[in-house]
């Protein structure tokens, strides 16, 4: 209920299930529930649940464990990140503003293996968010008697999916996924044991995998580029863009639109991707990237539509940068940049630092990189002036890009606002949901908008190199939501 990152969201894949889980083409497929009821209007949403499906304490999942699960989401006292993508559900807004009780939620069970959701307006998506893990179902019982302690640790959490979570205290970088023997589909899961570690030097990962230590491997940098023609070597692209993000709130220089636009045209996007990181990521053109989701009337690329809206040009950059100090009155300006403390992101860190740093006089941009929970927790608090972050998809839809936009967005740290990007977001989610060119329109619209005025800058889009185990296959691999699904996988003899 309260993860924020993709890397968790993936992690947690493995051991939780909800009513559907995505294919491998990244398309929702049923999971939990037997049987999906949609009404002629598309505001009725009724699962039928499979009635063999257990918690890893024995208990049966139930209707009521998705009713109490999606209650405590919106529930403001729990201030759960993703609580936003529950406004299309009967109340949801109402109770996340406080206005009414959480027990107000349009949903219901209907019986114990019946679960009834009731919408505002029809959601062409709805079936793809069941995907995602705040959809997912929570065991009252459990959840109540580990009070606090919930979720921090194995021992503290509960599975009723392929896999169950071991050997995790918390704070350590290294667990394992065991078979669920009492998994509803246990007998399509192959693999008895996955072991995971964090390893945050690739030259680490690297020495791991050949001497036979780990199966994948990521790789970044020059080291990346010696294993192209390796026989191990994958490249994953991600519907994913990282960014640099303003505190407009507490740093007021940096609501001048020409220092913004400054530091966007100084920064060599294909030099970026191509040269630093080296790992397969593209330069970023726009906020939405090519190849991840298409007009279904037209056929049109998104990214095609919506153009270049990203440029370099280093002398304009300069040129801007002196008059913006002259607006604001000063000869140096200081800046802090947070970053995560992984290799990739350090090289990201300081390629922004040396460019910013080298090309315009008076400015000092000082870096800390700090470990992604923490950067995550400073986005959010507004611990910050600038801030390397990312966003990624959850499904094949570029509203779920787009988001991070809206002012109301949980993630849209600084906070950049226009109410006209809020206003076309949120047509684009409402009153136009079903009308396929206008909502087109509403979000190339609010990304133009949002780049123009240089809100904040998209860098690249994100990819990883990874060397893996050949006879490792049936791993799923999505660009959107949960990176990684084991559930087929298995080890070739």
């Amino acid at each position: 209920m309260l993860v924020s990152d993709i890397g968790t969201n993936t992690a947690m894949n493995q051991y939780l299930e909800g009513l559907y889980r995505l294919d491998e083409n990244n398309q929702p497929i049923p999971a939990l529930a037997e049987e999906t009821i949609v009404s002629e209007d598309g505001l009725t949403y009724t699962f039928k649940l499979k009635e063999d499906a257990m918690w890893s304490n024995g208990d049966p999942v139930t209707a009521h464990d998705f009713v109490y699960a999606w209650r405590q989401v919106v529930n403001p006292e729990k201030a759960a990140p993703y609580s936003y993508m529950f406004t299309s559900v009967v109340n949801a807004e109402e109770i996340i503003n406080g206005e009414m009780p959480p027990d107000e939620l349009g949903v219901e069970a209907v019986g114990d293996y019946e679960f009834k959701v009731q919408l505002n307006v029809p959601v062409s998506y709805f079936l793809g968010e069941m995907a995602f893990m705040p959809f997912f179902p929570q065991n009252q019982t459990f959840v109540e008697e580990m009070g606090s302690d919930y979720g921090t640790s194995s021992d503290t959490t509960l599975s009723n999916g392929p896999f169950i979570l071991t050997g995790w205290d918390g704070t350590n970088q290294a667990w394992s996924y065991e078979k669920n023997e009492d998994y509803w589909d246990a007998e399509k899961v192959t693999l008895e044991s996955i072991n995971v570690q964090v390893i945050k030097e690739v030259s680490t990962a690297l020495n791991l995998f050949e001497s036979g230590g780990i199966d994948d491997a990521i790789l970044s940098g020059e080291i990346a580029k010696q294993f192209v023609d390796h026989e191990a070597y994958v490249v994953e692209p991600e519907a994913r863009t990282n960014f640099l993000q303003f505190n407009y709130t507490d740093v007021p220089m940096l609501s001048n639109a020409k220092l913004r636009e400054a530091f966007s045209l100084v920064l060599n996007r294909e030099e970026l991707a191509n040269t630093i990181l080296g790992n397969g990521s593209l330069p970023a053109k726009a906020l939405v990237p090519h190849d991840f989701v298409t007009n279904p009337v037209t056929g049109n690329d998104f990214a095609d539509d919506a153009g270049d809206l990203l440029t370099y040009d280093k002398e304009k950059a300069i040129q801007l940068y002196e008059e913006a100090k002259e607006e604001l009155g000063t000869d140096t300006i200081e800046i802090a940049l947070v970053a995560d403390d992984d290799e990739t992101s350090k090289l990201v860190g300081q390629y922004v630092q040396g460019e910013l740093q080298n090309n315009f006089e008076g400015l000092t941009i000082n870096l800390t990189n700090v470990p992604k929970n923490n950067r995550i927790e400073k986005g959010q608090s507004g611990d910050f002036d600038m801030i390397l972050g990312g966003w990624g998809a959850i499904l094949p839809d570029a509203i779920n890009l787009l988001d991070i936009m809206n002012s109301e967005t949980t993630f849209n740290n600084g906070p950049y606002k226009n109410e006209e990007v809020d206003q076309l977001l949120n047509d684009a989610e409402t009153v136009n949901a079903n009308d396929v060119e206008t909502r087109w329109q509403n979000m190339l619209d609010a990304q133009g908008i949002m780049l123009d005025e240089k809100g904040f800058i998209p860098l690249y889009h994100t990819a990883e190199v990874h060397l893996r185990n050949p006879k490792l296959k049936g791993v799923e691999v999505h660009s959107v939501s949960s990176r990684y699904d084991y559930r087929n996988a298995y080890v070739e003899e």
